[in-house]
This record gives structure tokens, C-alpha cells and sequence, in this order.
């Protein structure tokens, strides 16, 4: 197995291809695991703690050995850099063609440095690679950057697909994403302002290039049990039609939103409660990624018919949100009309920020403004004029998007990067502590689901690599009580699926994020695997893809510990910068605050938050007064030279 790598110095403009070689694969697997690894070889030689939004940061695009070759698990582009908004390591994960393609431009990486003297946009095509002016797309949000783009290069050896910024990642705003092809963000982490730090509009690929693959009658074989398995599988049937919306209802039933900043955990008002959306809006269904085989996306398309709000959006097209778009928007902002959460998915995927961090911004001043804690003035104030904040109103919501896109106001700019660090900056220009209405966890991110009846979840929020988020540890025991998982992981153990105690929560983590490392550094959708946790396994079903596609053999114990390699390399990075166990945390309402309604009413995060978390470290072999990572463990995963670089650090355990 061996990959293309383009390197591009943007600040000298030089490009040049090498090649990863097969050792490389063997170690990292691929996707994300190869990512992390030529970014923690960048800042080797470039120092770790420098500014994010500066020359010397690194962003890299990679996508995984299993992406476009017809396996049918669907496709995700990885992202990697110092994320911008908190400080950290940071990446995201998105669909769409553009991954799919990039693998046929000829290089199926790509690592970005230095700042160009103008607006850039790269062009790869058939292993070509030119940086070309992008004056006249700068100021463009991403369907009208992918539009011209599109026009501009024409469909020859391929459509042209894009990766790019809007508006707000050219403000370097921390939370901005980029997108592929207008239609599917990398949301988290502020992959957005990294690029837009270095003038570089968009990555367009073009290809009509074929892909290696070690064993091909092996993985037609592979491909077409898998498709056998997902027809089979009557729980699909679902997902194809209603993908992650499905949630909606389950969530309400055990109260798992978050309404209204996470001060109530069930969705509000008849119609957004139920999958109205899917009856009333949705126009067909496709695949997002060309090589998927549910198809759990779709379109929609607005008549003006449906709703009284509809009116405002007549013609208005664009795919389906999903859960997070939809707890964002009707949970975190109490919108209560599907038309008007369509539309907040749109405009945030037009302006490429992350709706998770961006609608616990505007929640948390929202709440402020509930509670009479802050007044009129103190409102126009931040917006330099008079602007209501009304729970559920578009109006006021759009004016507060903008404010942080355009960084149009002293909101926008103080909340550029999430709720955390605006809180932070608010309380201190006002002289009062507001930060119990602030919702975050690690590194300041913010997530809108209800964690704290969920340890598992809770702990997830706590010590994700990328800040607090349940896609880099989710698993479906805890939460959806599933004591086969539960005997199948822990040598017939159930305590992993019960709520009620805090055994084996934080080895859930774990165990997780392994799992997730290796989906990711295939290539692949997490969510075939979710449908199916028990059947579809990263490391022995999907497993056997992988060595049908590289030749590279492993059992499922060894993947199991290249999944962990990957999760301490993430995590040695994160030590790097100087964070520890108190950096693993959760916000003050998740952690103190009782449970409001629901089924789990009551619950505190604090009644098993440590236990938890130290059981995490022991499953980990980390230090658990510190946080630590140990030689010992390190050594045993084969990473001794991560070591030796912590240890020169001081950023290694001392036991």
C-alpha cells in the first residue's frame, strides 16, 4: 500500500509529490491515523505552541484506503490541524464527493503550510497542481464559490469538485468550517479560519484516476456480503429514510434534547417533535458520498405551503438537516417550525461555521437576556444598536449569525471562538461571573444533546481529543442499553449498559475511541456501523476490507491496537500544548446542575464524573492524577519515539 502526499508552501508557492510508503499504513492505517501523523511530524520542526491563525500551522486533507473503491460503507474526508478555537488538536470529518474524487486527482493527501501574499485557490487535476488567483471568489459563501468553480473548470476528466471556506473563515472566525461541494461540512474545530489564515480560498480536485487495490476479487467479494448485510438488515430501512432525524422522537421520549441552552431536555411545540419534516419537506433521497449503500441523505424543497413560516423560504432547497442540526436549532434556539430549522442548516453550511458552537454562542446570551441579567443596553451594547433576543425567532437569530460571521459587532468578535471563551471575555467586561450559563466541555467546545444521565456520553464530552464531542467516542451500549455489546467487549460483564452505576463507563470510552480511530482512518461513514455494532466490527469485519484493499494483515487485537496508537498520538499532541487532567472536564451545568425532566430527571454529572474518568486512564495506562500518558504504555503500542518527544517536553508521566 503506498499513497500520493502533495505538500504546498503557500507562502513560497512551492508543490511537490512524494510518496507514503506502505511502513507508514502498516502503522497508521490511513485517513485520520495518517493525518495526525504527518501533523505531529510537522511540528517537530515548527514549534506546537504557535498561534493557530499564523504561517506556521499546518492543515492537512486525507481520506482513507477503503474511501472510492466500491465498498459501499460510504466515504469521509479527514481534516487535521491546530484547531483555532481552542488551542488544540483539531479535526472533522465530512462526506460528499470531494474525498471520493480527491483519491482520483491523483494525491489522496494533502498537507498545507505558510501564508499566500493573496487569495489562492488549489487546483489538482490528474495529478496537475497549479495555485490559482481567487480575488473574484473571496467575499462568496461555499454554493456560489462551488458554483464558479464549477463553471470555471469545466467537466473534464471530471467534474470539478470543491472544499471551501465562506465568509467567516476568511475573518478567521475560530469556529468556521470548510465544506465539499456546498453540501457537506467539517464543522468542528475551526478548520475554516486555518485555511482562511492562509488566503487560501478552496481546494478544486479533477480526476478520472484508478486506485490500488492489493486483492480485487477479495474486496468484490467483501462489498458485496456487505450489501447482502445492509438489505438484510430491516433496522436500514429506517435510517434510509429518516438518516439521523430518527433520533427525534427517542430523544423525546427519554429527554435527551437540549432545549433552550440545556435548561430543559425536550423539544417544544407539536410539529418539531415528530418526523413531520420527512412527511411534509422531503423531496427525494441520494447517496452523499457515491459509494454508500443506504443513502440516508436527501432534499428537500419549499413551497410555502406547510407552515406559516414556510412562506419566508419559497423555493428554498437543500439537503435534509440532520440531529445536530436539528438539536441545535429547535433544542439549543427552541425553534419550532422544520421549515425554519432547514433553514438554519442551510445558511450555517453556506457560511461553513459550526452550528454546535455556534448556537450555544447565541443560547447563552439568550439565556442572559431570559434571566434579566444583562438588560436593553447592555444587549445593544454588544450589538451597537437595539436588537431583541427572542427565543425561537429567526429574525434575531440570523442578526446574531451574522454578527459572528461578518464580525460586524463586540458580539461577533468576542464570540468568534464558541461559548466558552465568550463567556469567558463577557464576565470579564461586565465584572460578573456568567459562566454557569456557558456549555462546554474539553477545550471549550459545546455539543447540544443532554449528557448528564449518560456517563459514558459525559466523559466523552470530557476527554475527546478535539474538545467535547460524542463522534470521536460514541458507542451505542450505554446509552441504548445494550447489554449484548456490553458481553461481547467486557468478557460478559452488563454493568457497561447500566445507567444507574459508573462500572465500566469509562472503559466504554475507550474501547470507542478506538473504534471510531480505525473507521476513520479507513475512510469510511461511522454510521453503517452504529446500525449494526455487533455484525459490522472495525476491527474484524471491516477489518478484513482493509486487507483486502492493502495487503496489510492484522487481527483484530492488532487493530484494536492500531486504533489505540492512533488515540495517543492525538492525545501526546494535546500534552504537547500543555493539557492535563484538569482539561478534561465538563461545564457547571452539566456537572451540578440537576437533571430538569425526562425519564432520568435528577440526574448530576458530578454523582460519577471521577470515577468515570479515572476508570478512562486505567483502561488507558495513563497517569491518573496527572492525565498523563506513561512510557511503559507507550512503549507497548510501539510508540517510543512519541515518548522520548514528551519526555524532552516534560509532557510525559513520571511513574
Amino acid at each position: 500500500m503506498e499513497s500520493r502526499l502533495l505538500r504546498v508552501n503557500l507562502t513560497t508557492g512551492e508543490m511537490k509529490g512524494e510518496t507514503i510508503p506502505h511502513s507508514i499504513f502498516e502503522r497508521w492505517i490511513g485517513g485520520s491515523g495518517v493525518n495526525n501523523w504527518i501533523m505531529w511530524e510537522h511540528f517537530l520542526t515548527h514549534d506546537i505552541n504557535c498561534d493557530p491563525r499564523g504561517p506556521d500551522n499546518i492543515f492537512v486533507f486525507g481520506v482513507g484506503p477503503l474511501a472510492g473503491t466500491g465498498a459501499g460503507s460510504g466515504i469521509k474526508g479527514r481534516i487535521t490541524f491546530k484547531s483555532p478555537c481552542y488551542n488544540m488538536f483539531g479535526d472533522s470529518a465530512g462526506g460528499g464527493k470531494f474525498p471520493y474524487y480527491a483519491r482520483f486527482s491523483g494525491y489522496e493527501y494533502i498537507a498545507i503550510t505558510g501564508k499566500a501574499p493573496k487569495p489562492v485557490y488549489l487546483l489538482i487535476c490528474n495529478g496537475e497542481v497549479a495555485l490559482i488567483d481567487a480575488a473574484h471568489l473571496w467575499g462568496k459563501g461555499t454554493e456560489d464559490t462551488h458554483a464558479i468553480l464549477q463553471e470555471e473548470l469545466g467537466d473534464y476528466p471530471s467534474k470539478v469538485h470543491t472544499l471551501s471556506i465562506s465568509q467567516a473563515g476568511e475573518n478567521q472566525v475560530g469556529i468556521a468550517g470548510v465544506v465539499s461541494d456546498a453540501l457537506r461540512i467539517h464543522a468542528r474545530g475551526g478548520g475554516g479560519a486555518v485555511l482562511g489564515s492562509k488566503n487560501l480560498k478552496a481546494i478544486a480536485v479533477q480526476g478520472n484516476g484508478g486506485l490500488p487495490v492489493a486483492r480485487p476479487g477479495e474486496m468484490l467479494a467483501w462489498s458485496d456480503d456487505f450489501r447482502k448485510k445492509i438489505d438484510g438488515n430491516e433496522a436500514i430501512y429506517g435510517f434510509k429514510r429518516r438518516g439521523t432525524l430518527g433520533a427525534v422522537e427517542m430523544y423525546q421520549h427519554i429527554g435527551s434534547h437540549f432545549w433552550r441552552n440545556n435548561q430543559g431536555n425536550k423539544f417544544r411545540g407539536d410539529e418539531i417533535r415528530s418526523d413531520n419534516w420527512v412527511k411534509k419537506f422531503q423531496k427525494y433521497s441520494e447517496v452523499c458520498s457515491s459509494d454508500c449503500f443506504i443513502a440516508c441523505d436527501s432534499k428537500y424543497v419549499i413551497d410555502g405551503t406547510e407552515s406559516e413560516p414556510s412562506k419566508k423560504y419559497i423555493g428554498e432547497t437543500f439537503r435534509r438537516p440532520e440531529y445536530l442540526t436539528t438539536g441545535s436549532a429547535a433544542g439549543a434556539l427552541d425553534v419550532r417550525d422544520w421549515s425554519e430549522v432547514a433553514h438554519w442548516g442551510k445558511i450555517t453550511n453556506d457560511y461553513a461555521i459550526d452550528n454546535q458552537d455556534l448556537s450555544c454562542s447565541i443560547s447563552f446570551l439568550m439565556e442572559l437576556k431570559q434571566r434579566d441579567l444583562i438588560s436593553n443596553h447592555d444587549v445593544a451594547e454588544l450589538f451597537g444598536h437595539e436588537q431583541s433576543l427572542r427565543w425561537g425567532n429567526m429574525d434575531d437569530i440570523e442578526a446574531c449569525v451574522e454578527s459572528i460571521v461578518f464580525q460586524k459587532n463586540l458580539f461577533g468578535v468576542m464570540f468568534r471562538d464558541g461559548p466558552y471563551f465568550g463567556a469567558l471575555k463577557y464576565s470579564e467586561m461586565k465584572g460578573k461571573n456568567f459562566m454557569k450559563y456557558a456549555m462546554y466541555g474539553k477545550g471549550g467546545a459545546s455539543f447540544t444533546e443532554e449528557v448528564r444521565p449518560y456517563p459514558t456520553w459525559m466523559n466523552n464530552m470530557a476527554v475527546a481529543s478535539r474538545g467535547a464531542d460524542h463522534l470521536k467516542g460514541i458507542g451505542l451500549i450505554e446509552k441504548f442499553q445494550r447489554e449484548d455489546l456490553s458481553k461481547m467487549y467486557f468478557n460478559g460483564r452488563t454493568e457497561a449498559a447500566d445507567l444507574t452505576i459508573p462500572d465500566l463507563k469509562g472503559a466504554c470510552t475507550a474501547l470507542a475511541e478506538n473504534q471510531v480511530a480505525l473507521l476513520n482512518s479507513y475512510g469510511v461513514c461511522l454510521f453503517h456501523w452504529m446500525l449494526d455494532p455487533a455484525e459490522f466490527t472495525p476491527q474484524d469485519y471491516y477489518g478484513k476490507a482493509y486487507a483486502a484493499v492493502t495487503g496489510i494483515e492484522r487481527t483484530p487485537e492488532e487493530l484494536m491496537r492500531d486504533g489505540e496508537r492512533i488515540c495517543n498520538l492525538e492525545k501526546a499532541f494535546n500534552s504537547r500544548v500543555g493539557m492535563r487532567r484538569e482539561h478534561d472536564m465538563v461545564c457547571e451545568r452539566w456537572m451540578w446542575e440537576p437533571n430538569s425532566e425526562g425519564l432520568y430527571e435528577g440526574a448530576v454529572g458530578a454523582d460519577m464524573f471521577n470515577t468515570v474518568l479515572d476508570e478512562y486512564y486505567e483502561w488507558r495506562g495513563w497517569e491518573k492524577e496527572s492525565g498523563l500518558q506513561t512510557r511503559a504504555r507507550l512503549e507497548e503500542l510501539g510508540m517510543e519515539d512519541v515518548a522520548d518527544v514528551l519526555a524532552k517536553d516534560g509532557a510525559l508521566a513520571l511513574t
